[in-house]
């Protein structure tokens, strides 16, 4: 009888022990896959990236790589979940490798400590993986602002987008997914931000992030400040540089009360981001809130998930 129900729902086991897994036994970056996957892609990104090309160069060159890498990486993954004999459990394992969160949660808590102390030199090293702009001028608010944004973004794209494609399209979904995201952070640290290079990623992700952002930012928006939140989706988030980032940032900026956005350096240049909120600036002890705020969100999808798993059993 038992045996029955573990064959039958196997691939559920497997979801919840991946996500459990993830959350007590995070794989420490040094030697994590996505590690060695970055190095390669950013290899790959300076041989191909020739900034004095033409916009149809760049846009070409981009989706070739892009395109090359994911039908390599994908192709190896459908032949080994053809011939696994347990093809759940390879879907799990690819699921925990996919996720990114607890590691990132820690991280910025240390950030947040060193700030609070006033090592802001030693904090602005540590928040260098974590961040794409330069930091080496960030005031003590500037740095926790700056955390705060990417702890928010990295655990939407990196654990609740995943997580919607992989219920949705399967683990080789979500493998694609992962893996572009990862070739637009390897490529964004040589690259500007506003280069023809990197918009194609921009948009297929912009896609495919469309609908789990936005329930996500609604999630949060229902959990605490609701109505401010709407007003900050009204007057900022459909305005910002990027929607779906604009949702999202638009009701954590509410469900915390600071203000979040503004300008950003990025080799050497400025570039003037909207502002969202005209609240205070954040502070170190806002890092652990919006880390619950996100953690209630998770347990809340978890719970949804896990109840609609119970329904089909009645």
């Amino acid at each position: 009888m038992l045996s029955n129900i573990v064959q039958n729902h196997l691939d559920f086991i497997a979801f919840i022990i991946a996500l459990l897994a993830e959350r007590f036994f995070p794989l420490v970056s040094w030697y994590h896959p996505n590690s060695f996957l970055t190095a390669v892609f950013s290899a790959v990104g300076k041989r191909i990236y020739k900034p004095d090309e033409t916009k149809g160069y760049q846009y070409l060159a981009a989706s070739l790589a892009s395109t090359l890498i994911l039908s390599v990486v994908l192709i190896i993954v459908v032949l080994l979940l053809e011939f696994a004999f347990y093809p759940e459990l390879l879907a799990g394992l690819i699921l925990y490798l996919c996720l990114e969160s607890k590691a990132i949660d820690k991280k910025a808590l240390r950030v947040a400590k060193l700030v609070k102390q006033n090592q802001k030199s030693t904090a602005r090293e540590l928040s260098k993986p974590l961040l794409a702009r330069e930091v080496n001028k960030l005031s003590a608010p500037g740095i926790i602002k700056a955390l705060i944004e990417s702890l928010i973004l990295r655990t939407a794209r990196n654990y609740f987008v995943v997580i919607f494609i992989f219920l949705l399209l399967g683990p080789i979904g979500a493998l694609a997914y992962r893996l572009l995201t990862l070739i637009q952070q390897a490529w964004r640290t040589d690259i500007s931000p506003n280069s023809h290079f990197l918009k194609p990623l921009k948009i297929i992700l912009f896609i495919i992030e469309f609908i789990p952002i936005r329930l996500l930012a609604l999630t949060i928006a229902a959990s605490k400040a609701s109505k401010q939140s709407m007003h900050y989706i009204k007057h900022y988030g459909r305005h910002f540089y990027q929607t779906n980032t604009g949702w999202i940032l638009s009701t954590c900026s509410a469900s915390l009360g600071v203000q979040l956005g503004g300008p950003a350096v990025y080799f050497g240049k400025r570039f003037n981001k909207m502002r969202i909120g005209a609240d205070r600036l954040p502070s170190p002890d806002d890092v652990p809130v919006i880390i619950n705020r996100l953690n209630q969100a998770r347990v809340f999808w978890l719970l949804i998930i896990i109840s609609i798993e119970i329904l089909k059993l009645v």
